[in-house]
């Protein structure tokens, strides 16, 4: 389960694009929430205000207004979320109330301006380097099997390459401790799960992603909570280094204590050449990132590792910088959760209001200033999170759309 969140976390992507020009006007319209003006409230109007608040598209001054449901007199993220809350059955009206009051239409300019910009950017744009998708996997032979078989499936269209027992690995070599290693290629576009058996003996069924490369049988043995299999484990397979892991502390203002934040950084990273600069993923729940030691579940996410990975198969190395939560669940609950308004009734006392906001100024005007003094970076930054550090991610990127290119919202606590 780990070791699918954490491939999740590291491909997935927003991607944002800017059209200039683009106006809604629909200045007729008379309903709080409607903001494209057809006379009812659907998510298209959620849609409507997430493109506004990213430049895609221009609102007129009636539409802003209907969209302002939540009645502080601006489009924030705040209204997406009350849209959504009204249109699940959380709530049954705005605070701004369902009716615009009377009044004469204002209608703005829906023209896209005429002239095109006269000075080109004066640097290229950031970009990130594609992985392949059909990969080299290894799976490290430490059980001593006497061969080695893939099951290949794909856990949503349930298609197979090979019927059980799968495709029969190639010894690829020998390491250094004496295990046989094997080796096939996938295509992950195709596969995303494998179980490696000997026919009789098996793992657990493990991710394949573009983050993967080696595999290994957890040492320790079969697993009784796993119906007696083998307990798969992951690991970098190829890279000789570790990257390197710093940790800084800072006051945290909402309940002032300090906070960790840990900035790994991938091997071959090199301070001193600046023309070597790095894309950075900012994670909530930067404890559970990097080390087992430091967890609140006992279950490390294995960043580094999935990372690296990722490099071996071609990709660009990234700094993953984890912002630590409380060290409790409740304070955990308390700092990942914006307080977007009323919350549904699974919520304990924790949830109540939440510091959302502070955690997300606290990423924005303390950590991304200090990585970006301290540190080789490009312009590419992307937020992640899971659970209600999913929630919390989404909050954060959606809130600054200036600064982050790609939100990883993994199983996001929307139920909030």
């Amino acid at each position: 389960m780990k070791n699918r969140l954490l491939s999740l976390l590291l491909i997935v992507m927003l991607v944002l694009g800017l059209v200039m020009g683009v106006s809604v006007s629909t200045s007729a319209a008379q309903r709080y929430g409607d903001v494209d003006g057809d006379n009812k409230v659907t998510i298209r109007d959620a849609l409507y205000i997430q493109r506004f608040l990213a430049s895609i598209i221009g609102l007129d001054d009636a539409a802003q207004e209907r969209g302002d449901v939540d009645a502080d007199g601006k489009i924030t993220i705040r209204d997406v979320s009350m849209i959504q809350r009204y249109l699940s059955g959380i709530i049954d009206s705005f605070p701004s109330g369902m009716e615009l009051p009377t009044q004469p239409p204002t209608i703005a300019p829906t023209e896209a301006p005429t002239e095109a910009p006269t000075q080109a950017p004066t640097e290229p744009e950031d970009v990130i380097t594609k992985v392949k998708n059909n990969i080299p996997i290894y799976f490290t032979n430490n059980k001593n099997w006497s061969k080695v078989n893939a099951y290949l499936f794909n856990s949503e269209t349930s298609a197979q390459l090979k019927a059980w027992p799968g495709t029969q690995m190639t010894n690829y070599t020998t390491n250094s401790l004496g295990e046989k290693v094997y080796s096939m290629t996938v295509d992950v576009t195709q596969y995303d799960r494998v179980i490696f058996n000997n026919g009789t003996d098996q793992t657990t069924n493990m991710p394949v992603t573009k983050a993967s490369s080696g595999y290994f049988v957890d040492p320790i043995g079969k697993n009784k909570a796993y119906s007696g299999k083998y307990i798969g484990g992951l690991y970098p397979y190829g890279q000789s280094g570790e990257g390197t892991l710093n940790t800084v502390s800072f006051t945290y203002p909402d309940g002032n204590y300090k906070k960790n934040v840990y900035v790994w950084l991938p091997e071959g990273y090199n301070a001193n050449d600046k023309s070597k600069k790095y894309s950075v993923l900012y994670m909530c729940d930067g404890q559970n990132l990097f080390g087992q030691a430091t967890t609140l579940s006992g279950y490390e996410w294995e960043c580094d590792e999935s990372v690296l990975s990722l490099m071996q198969n071609g990709g660009d190395g990234v700094i993953v910088v984890g912002i630590a939560c409380g060290n409790t669940d409740a304070r955990r609950n308390h700092e990942l959760t914006p307080n977007l308004g009323q919350l549904a009734p699974i919520a304990d006392s924790s949830y109540q209001n939440g510091g959302g906001k502070a955690f997300s100024d606290f990423v924005t005007d303390t950590v991304i200033p200090y990585v970006e003094q301290n540190y080789n970076v490009n312009s590419i930054r992307g937020i992640a999170g899971s659970s209600s550090g999913g929630i919390e991610a989404f909050y954060i990127g959606m809130e600054n759309m200036d600064k982050f290119r790609y939100i990883g919202a993994l199983s996001p606590a929307f139920i909030l």
